[in-house]
């Protein structure tokens, strides 16, 4: 009898275990969204805004094709509360991503739902519940919900999948269910079975998985893959990366676009007949779909960017797109700097040198700073936007010269006094930052020259060092 009662509580203590497996006790990291990781308030007057005369308006085909009902279904049980990168969690990347892309495919008839697992109690197999109702949902409650649910709890995912088919069971049309996790079933389901009777039943339904922060965990992977199409993000661009391609499965149906030096730029649309008054909102990364009709539009970017008034004709999609130029000056000493503007293949775009305010094309470029043969530096994914005004201080290099009665060699050693390179005086030449020494001959030699702090041409005159001498 006693070894019966120690092997049930061994048995115990071990499903204890297994069950508390999915809950660290506190989130390792942020699991609050903040302020601007979510879309910006308008503190502006919109008719104050000019439009821009170098905006563009494309309109194309629209491909007829049923739209599908979508549920989502999010996995925020005590895993969640990981880490997915520097002091972020997943739940807290998750959260992000979900509220931009609800708040930008949220149309009066098919809004997707959205239903939590996990997210309001420890070991409750129960905890499931329908947090947006798909098709019914109030835009401006969205962020909140979004932003409510915390890494609590169990992973009941076959009984997820199966609420979310009632959900949608009801739609005349595809219906799509996707989920989101980082772990496996822990409440005894097996939502691959679930998942493979549901869709036997029902050809409209089609089940997606995104598994993420599951890197080198074939096992649970492979416990996910059979549930339905299945997509692995290991980072926060892998998983944004993911939501850009769904929606593109899921939301066919979208007919305005924005195309943005800034992608996650919020945008402000406005019907024409209340420009003042804010119609929909979403970041210009994603598109939308809205009634065919005339509308505004406004680009959150430093200085904001208006499209003025564009229609949106039924069955076309329209795509707008930033244009224009920036201004840009980097400061450095007399011309001395020379620039070269590249694209995303390295391809030079433009040619110009420092200390002149020079246009640049709307986009995000490698801005090279050069000087041959000492100096070179680039700027990455550095961006334009259309009238906005750069400057760069080049405070990583300096300039000098060696004055002399005649053209002569220089030879330019660094602070370890290995040999960089020869010159010439009467010439000046760009050093990055640090100490040097510059030789002409042995008569004329100038040791620790400081360059990068200087706010002008340093000159040195080999006939003073031979008078000192």
């Amino acid at each position: 009898m006693r070894k019966l009662i120690l092997i049930a509580l061994t048995l115990c203590a071990f499903a204890s275990s297994a069950q508390q497996k999915d809950e660290p006790s506190v989130p390792q990291g942020m699991t609050q969204l903040k302020a601007e990781d979510l879309l910006d308030n308008m503190d502006f007057d919109p008719s104050k805004i000019p439009a821009n005369a170098a905006a563009e308006v494309k309109a194309e085909d629209l491909p007829s094709t049923a739209i599908p009902l979508v549920e989502y279904v999010i996995d925020s049980s005590g895993s969640m509360g990981q880490l997915m990168g520097p002091k972020k969690t997943k739940i807290y990347v998750l959260k992000k991503l979900l509220a931009r892309y609800l708040m930008s495919q949220w149309t009066e008839k098919t809004s997707s739902g959205l239903r939590v697992i996990g997210s309001r109690r420890k070991k409750d197999c129960k905890d499931n519940y329908l947090a947006i109702e798909p098709g019914q949902s109030k835009l401006g409650a969205i962020e909140g919900i979004v932003k409510g649910f915390e890494p609590v709890g169990m992973t009941p995912i076959g009984q997820a999948l199966k609420d979310a088919y009632k959900d949608v069971e009801h739609y005349q049309g595809p219906k799509r269910v996707v989920l989101f996790t980082d772990g496996e079933e822990t409440c005894g389901q097996d939502p691959c079975k679930i998942a493979a009777e549901l869709s036997g039943k029902d050809v409209d339904l089609k089940f997606f998985v995104v598994a993420f922060g599951l890197q080198n965990q074939p096992d649970i992977l492979n416990k996910l893959a059979c549930i339905g199409d299945m997509n692995q993000a290991d980072d926060e661009q892998k998983l944004e990366e993911l939501f850009q391609d769904l929606d593109k499965q899921l939301n066919p149906g979208k007919n305005l676009f924005v195309s943005s030096p800034q992608p996650n730029a919020t945008v402000f649309l406005f019907r024409a007949d209340s420009p003042n008054e804010i119609y929909r909102k979403f970041h210009a990364s994603q598109g939308i779909e809205v009634p065919p009709g005339k509308y505004l539009a406004i680009v959150n970017l430093k200085p904001k960017y208006k499209f003025s008034e564009f229609i949106i004709p039924p069955q076309k999609k329209v795509t707008l797109k930033v244009g224009g130029q920036g201004f840009f000056q980097a400061n450095f000493v007399e011309k001395l700097m020379k620039i070269e503007l590249l694209d995303s293949n390295r391809k030079v775009i433009k040619r110009f040198t420092s200390d002149v305010r020079v246009p640049l094309p709307t986009g995000k470029w490698a801005i090279r700073l050069y000087r041959d043969p000492f100096f070179e530096k680039t700027l990455e994914n550095y961006l334009i936007v259309p009238n906005a005004e750069y400057t760069y201080d080049v405070q990583e290099a300096g300039a000098l010269v060696v004055e002399d009665p005649k053209v002569r060699g220089i030879y330019v050693y660094d602070g370890r006094f290995a040999l960089l390179g020869n010159h010439l005086t009467n010439v000046p030449l760009v050093l990055g930052k640090g100490v040097y020494e510059v030789r002409v001959d042995e008569k004329c030699v100038f040791k620790d020259v400081i360059m990068g702090s200087n706010s002008g041409l340093v000159k040195m005159d080999c006939s003073k060092v031979k008078n000192d001498q």
